[in-house]
C-alpha cells in the first residue's frame, strides 16, 4: 500500500510564481529522499488560483521523516508569508497498488 500527501495553498496575488517556485523545490527534494516514489507540483485548473504538490510514498513513515528534515521545513516556513492566512490544506491518503503504478496513473490522468 502506498501513503500520498496532498498539499493545496491559495497564494496571495503577486506571490505565485514564488509559491510554484518553492513547489519544485520541495518536489525536488522529495525526489532524493528514501521510500519516494514520484511527486509534482500542481496548479488549480479553474478560477481558483491555488498551487499545490502531491506526492506518493512507500510508507507513511517516510513521509513523516522527509517531512521533519531541516531543509523541507526551512522550505515550507518560506511559504507562509507568500500565501492566504488559512489557506493551506494538507490531506493524506493510503492507495492501494494494482498492477499498474499508481504514479502512472497520476500522470496520465495529469496530476
Amino acid at each position: 500500500m502506498l501513503y500520498v500527501r496532498l498539499s493545496l495553498m491559495k497564494p496571495k496575488p503577486g506571490k505565485e510564481a514564488e509559491v510554484a517556485a518553492i513547489m519544485d523545490d520541495l518536489v525536488s527534494l522529495y525526489k532524493q529522499q528514501e521510500g519516494f516514489v514520484d511527486g509534482y507540483k500542481l496548479r488549480a485548473a479553474d478560477e481558483s488560483a491555488d498551487i499545490g504538490r502531491i506526492t506518493i510514498w512507500r510508507t507513511e513513515e517516510n513521509a513523516d521523516h522527509t517531512a521533519q528534515s531541516t531543509q523541507v521545513m526551512a522550505r515550507r516556513s518560506d511559504l507562509m508569508p507568500l500565501i492566504e492566512e488559512g489557506s493551506h490544506e494538507e490531506r493524506s491518503f493510503f492507495a492501494e497498488e494494482s498492477s499498474k503504478p499508481l504514479s502512472q496513473l497520476l500522470h496520465k490522468l495529469g496530476l
